[in-house]
């Protein structure tokens, strides 16, 4: 699905995740990342960028949707060269109510 139609998504251009314009993402600091720790993050350290040579080894970060419902946490597998293809390991956590 083309990410202009998504209602969000996880875009890669240059090196780096592009985030949709409404969303929040937080990247942890070390290489354990929960739900809560995610919005917790998103609320005190927010981040705009993503680069993939930050988030090497694995380490997690978190993107919530626009409308706050669902956060999922990712971690960059791998990255090919060149604008080559990224694998990424996606866990998807939505809020009940």
């Amino acid at each position: 699905m083309p990410a202009e139609t998504a209602t969000w998504y996880l875009a890669v251009d240059d090196g780096e995740f592009v985030l949709p314009e409404d969303s929040d993402a937080f990247a942890a600091a070390g290489y354990v990342l929960s739900p809560a720790e995610c919005v917790r993050g998103i609320e005190t350290e927010p981040v705009t960028t993503l680069p993939f040579d930050e988030l090497a080894d694995e380490r997690p970060f978190c993107v919530r949707s626009p409308d706050g419902r669902s956060v999922v946490i990712v971690r960059l597998v791998d990255a090919g060269a060149d604008g080559g293809p990224v694998t990424v390991a996606v866990s998807r956590h939505d809020r009940k109510g």
